[in-house]
């Protein structure tokens, strides 16, 4: 049930932030089917040594509305510094 709460919680936070930072007049749930439609997009290039794959990400073509969500959320740029665990990734 907590987590439940919580849940709720952050996604209530996340909607006030968006509609005072922009002219967003959705609801909750179509605030999360838009953010959903941005997409990241991983682009592997074969490493001319031996070892680790490299690894490219870039976030597909976006709506205006797509686009002013990320920058209200601050989320434009998190693909960037994205955090490195050892031994944790999609492409060990």
């Amino acid at each position: 049930m907590f987590i439940c709460v919580l849940g709720y919680l952050l996604a209530a936070i996340t909607w006030r932030r968006v509609r005072l930072s922009t002219q967003f007049n959705g609801t909750l749930d179509t605030l999360f089917d838009t953010l959903n439609n941005i997409r990241l997009s991983t682009i592997l290039e074969d490493s001319k040594t031996p070892g680790a794959v490299k690894a490219i990400y870039k976030l597909e073509e976006m709506s205006s509305m797509e686009n002013t969500l990320m920058e209200a959320l601050e989320i434009k740029d998190l693909h960037n510094n994205r955090p490195r665990i050892n031994s944790v990734g999609v492409y060990n």
